[in-house]
């Protein structure tokens, strides 16, 4: 068990290093998302990668102990996903995307998703006790 100096700590380090290298790489590795179609729908890849990188961010916390299912640590990683988006309106050569930051926290709302399940049977466990 991680004490909650820790667990701070570890969510402190993880959510900026991820916010800042979401920030920092691409402008050292530049790459071009391809939009396609499924079903008749247009759909840009890029939207998908910041889905992704969020349900990774939240499942990289979970692995390294950080207690996810508490309120602040949900509070934190929303608000890391609306400031990833935010901050490009005053970077150089990039831009603030709706859809971007839509997607952002779609990807943490997935992410908690993902361990819904094992809480509810965890919780079930705890109560058969």
């Amino acid at each position: 068990m991680h004490s909650t100096h820790h667990n701070r700590i570890m969510l402190l380090l993880t959510v900026v290093g991820w916010v800042i290298a979401i920030l920092v790489i691409p402008l050292f590795v530049p790459v071009k998302f391809p939009d396609f179609r499924i079903a008749g729908v247009h759909i840009h890849s890029d939207y998908i990668v910041h889905v992704l990188l969020f349900v990774l961010l939240v499942i990289t916390l979970k692995a390294v102990g950080v207690p996810i299912m508490r309120v602040g640590v949900m509070v934190v990683l929303l608000l890391a996903a609306v400031v990833a988006e935010a901050w490009q309106k005053y970077i150089p050569l990039r831009t603030y995307n709706l859809s971007d930051l839509i997607s952002n926290v779609f990807g943490v709302i997935l992410g908690y998703a993902i361990y819904l399940p094992m809480l509810v049977r965890k919780m079930f466990k705890n109560n058969d006790g």
